[in-house]
């Protein structure tokens, strides 16, 4: 354990020593955080729409023709459901079709939005409602009495993009601290023979890849500290989660990372050839596991592909903690996936590595 802990100390020095590495471990991520944060996505896009259906088919056919608006993304629930997405911003306006309407009665709409923190979605949404209720009236009945939208105004937690983007850029840079750090890192020490040289010396090879590996993980817990931190600080981040699920999230999604960084630089033989296969793995799951954006606006085929990608289990578990302040037993399924891609990118990294 002596050797081992002096080697990881050894390790740390010689990490921090590469300025690049600070540079794309920590300070790349930050950068990415605090552009990100200045730059307003909310007001673009289009108005998340929840619509309850209390009218049977009369409102089943308002529903099929607000989906046909483009300005709105809907989703169909119950009462209790959306309201409750509502309040945690994954909807911007709320519409409760009552029992009882139809195109010629004489109803009131009750759209739930919160007025205060996101006026516009609020406005634009009741707007367009509105007209689409005229449209249905007229072409039912032109003399029939007019169905009205009233907007009401409710309390929500108010999340910004930030909240949903710092925990996906989180856990982008721990895919990349594995998968980059460790495939460049060794295939570089194996081109220099510095891995073969080990044989030869007193130190047991084995405990060099357990100290890299402790290492990157007290780096890992570093960088995650900080990024929350600035977030919280600066970018006013919501986190009302449990620090220390956030951190075993870490651990694990940079176990499996980690795992397919070793296995990378046991097939690659230079740098030229780890980059391109780095890539292959690495920019699908940036692109496609809910980093930026939400997965909610991919194809149905594609989001259940993406359901079962380490990065996707990463950062929904990471966000369902923070902003949500899920529980141990909440984010079950993404600690279960998480420890499946453990097992099998570790099994795959020692069937593959080579010291040479």
């Amino acid at each position: 354990m002596k050797v081992k802990w002096m080697l990881t100390i050894a390790s740390i020095k010689m990490f921090f020593r590469q300025r690049e590495a600070i540079i794309w471990t920590v300070l790349f991520p930050l950068f990415i955080v605090i552009l990100f944060g200045f730059v307003k996505f909310d007001g673009m896009g289009r108005v998340h729409l929840g619509i309850v259906n209390e009218a049977g088919e009369p409102g089943g056919r308002l529903v099929e023709t607000i989906r046909g608006v483009r300005s709105f993304e809907l989703v169909e629930g119950t009462r209790e459901g959306e309201l409750a997405e509502l309040g945690k911003g994954e909807r911007d306006l709320v519409l409760i079709v009552p029992a009882g309407y139809t195109p010629m009665s004489a109803v009131t709409l009750t759209a739930y939005a919160d007025v205060e923190a996101k006026p516009r979605e609020a406005q634009i949404g009741s707007l367009v409602l509105q007209r689409v209720l005229d449209e249905a009236t007229l072409s039912a009945a032109p003399q029939a009495a007019r169905a009205l939208v009233k907007t009401e105004g409710v309390k929500t937690r108010n999340l910004t993009y930030m909240d949903f983007l710092l925990p996906g850029v989180l856990s982008m840079s721990i895919m990349q601290m594995g998968i980059f750090g460790v495939a460049f890192s060794f295939v570089s020490l194996k081109k220099r023979g510095i891995l073969r040289r080990l044989w030869v010396t007193p130190i047991n090879p084995n405990d060099f890849i357990v100290a890299q590996v402790a290492m990157r993980l007290l780096v890992l817990v570093v960088q995650m500290s900080v990024m929350i931190g600035v977030g919280m600080m600066f970018l006013n981040l919501h986190f009302i989660g449990n620090l220390a699920l956030i951190y075993l999230l870490g651990l694990l999604g940079a176990i499996v990372f980690l795992g397919v960084g070793f296995a990378l630089a046991g097939i690659s033989k230079s740098e030229d050839q780890v980059a391109p296969l780095a890539n292959v793995i690495s920019l699908p799951m940036m692109a496609l596991s809910g980093i930026f954006f939400s997965r909610s606006n991919l194809p149905g085929f594609l989001r259940t592909v993406t359901d079962y990608f380490p990065l996707t289990y990463l950062a929904d578990g990471i966000r369902s903690v923070a902003i949500d302040g899920a529980t141990l037993t909440q984010v079950a399924p993404q600690i279960g996936g998480l420890a499946v891609w453990a097992v099998v990118s570790c099994a795959i990294a020692v069937k593959l590595f080579r010291w040479e």
